[in-house]
């Protein structure tokens, strides 16, 4: 960078095709050989070379030619033009002074190569010279649209009045020696103004009653004054107001629910308070009370709520009075059981009406599944929560208590250790009738209550499993949830 005490001017330039579009190339500027700038105690030389930009622009600083203290003193820059495009390079010589600190090279480059070799940037503005004589004056050509020699105008051409109007009828008045209109210009020919007011002469003074006007007493007994009214404001709201249900806090009638009289009532509703009705329904979409719907869906009939249940995969007074289920090692059997209600599930159960021979292994679990085959409850290892004992219900608490939604729901069973045959664990079953019995059966694509999935030698109950893969099973193993 030059020092500060060598002046620079900033040189900018654009270069463009025939059609407007921007050239490429290179702008060299080569000082003589070598410069000395005995100030700054420096030497300075070599070209400098500006590229254009992709606008066909250059913007380059380069020091002043004028400077006091260059040697030599006055030179010029040797300016060569390498333009991609153009026929052949073009070489010219500039000089820059310090007094125009930014110069555009198109304003100084010579247009005519066998011109002048260089030319020099112009100077300051000089001091302004001594006014010239004043010319003569123009000749009117026309005046008011009059173009004789002897132009005479009147006194409408100019918008003005002529003075024989002054004081006479439809024309203007005129003002006397202490600057007021004399009284015979004036409307009234006699000079002597108003001569009563409500019939009184002389210097009169006027009482509201004089012109049929209430006195101020009796305007203010008569009329209430702004800031003496009782209501200032409503709701907060001066002026024409008009309230609506919200104004007041209130509900608008479209959305409020009526005491009496018929109504419709749309979208989903919670009552933190239970509807209570205290008559039989008479059609199927009416509100019942409890005790209607137990009396008629529940009388004669034992529910899983009887015996302390959430819910059950089938009544267990029904179940085989033959034999028990021996569950093979490795396979996770699948027990439906349907929520008609929501409920917080804790526990699985099962009963056990025997337990013979070898012991559970660790790697023996039950859980609970929803009906898309995710996995959302697991009790702890079996070897520790059923004891070799018989004739038992056996209540396996969950790790983690579950908030179920109405739904079917499958009881899983993992068992592993004992000889599956008949040994270990028995649990009950559904009772039978021939090979093949129908305790799973469904229309295409429905709930499957009895099945187990198809793959063997699980050591722990799967995340989730593909409802659609699992197998139907003839074990119709009993189950329930509380």
């Amino acid at each position: 960078m030059l020092p500060e005490s060598i002046p620079t001017v900033r040189l900018t330039a654009q270069y463009l095709s025939l059609d407007g579009h921007p050239l490429s190339g290179t702008v060299e500027f080569q000082p003589p050989a070598l410069l000395t700038h005995s100030a700054a105690d420096l030497f300075v030389g070599g070209p400098a070379t500006a590229g254009l930009d992709s606008d066909g622009r250059i913007d380059v600083v380069l020091p002043a030619t004028d400077t006091e203290g260059w040697n030599p003193f006055g030179w010029t820059y040797t300016v060569t033009e390498r333009l991609n495009g153009v026929g052949r390079n073009r070489t010219y010589h500039i000089a820059l002074s310090a007094t125009v600190p930014v110069v555009d090279l198109a304003d100084i480059a010579p247009a005519d190569p066998a011109g002048a070799q260089y030319v020099t940037v112009p100077g300051p503005t000089g001091p302004q010279g001594v006014p010239g004589p004043v010319g003569p004056a123009g000749p009117v050509r026309s005046v008011n649209g009059h173009t004789e020699a002897a132009v005479i105008l009147t006194a409408g051409e100019v918008g003005a009045l002529a003075t024989t109007a002054a004081g006479q009828a439809g024309g203007v008045a005129q003002l006397d020696a202490s600057g007021k209109v004399p009284p015979a210009q004036l409307p009234d020919a006699t000079g002597e103004g108003v001569t009563s007011v409500n019939g009184r002469t002389g210097a009169v003074t006027l009482a509201a009653t004089d012109v049929g006007a209430l006195t101020q007493a009796a305007g203010d007994a008569r009329y209430l004054a702004v800031d003496a009214a009782p209501v200032l404001s409503v709701n907060g709201q001066t002026g024409a107001v008009a309230l609506t249900a919200a104004d007041l806090s209130a509900v608008s009638a479209d959305q409020a629910v009526l005491l009496t009289g018929a109504q419709t009532i749309a979208g989903a509703k919670t009552f933190s308070t239970v509807p209570a009705v205290g008559a039989d329904p008479a059609n199927g979409n009416q509100l019942v009370r409890r005790s209607y719907v137990d009396a008629v869906a529940s009388s004669g009939a034992w529910t899983p709520a009887a015996v302390g249940f959430k819910s059950w995969a089938f009544d267990p007074a029904v179940s085989s009075v033959t034999s028990p289920q021996y569950c093979i090692n490795g396979t996770v059997y699948l027990i439906g059981v349907p929520l008609t209600t929501g409920a917080t599930l804790t526990n699985v159960v099962f009963y056990v009406p025997g337990y013979s021979g070898g012991t559970l292994a660790a790697t023996s679990y039950a859980g609970l599944y929803n009906s898309a085959g995710a996995r959302v409850g697991v009790t702890g290892t079996l070897d520790k929560l059923i004891t070799a004992t018989g004739g038992t219900t056996v209540v396996l608490k969950l790790t983690t208590a579950y908030t179920a939604v109405a739904g079917n729901y499958w009881v899983a069973l993992l068992v592993n250790g004992p000889d599956p045959k008949t040994n270990g664990p028995a649990f009950m079953v559904g009772a039978s009738v021939g090979n093949f019995p129908g305790g799973s059966a469904r229309m295409p694509g429905a709930f499957v209550r009895h099945a187990r999935l198809a793959a063997t030698g699980q050591t722990s109950l799967p995340a989730s499993f593909t409802p659609s893969t699992i197998v139907a099973d003839a074990n119709a193993i009993w189950a329930a949830v509380s």
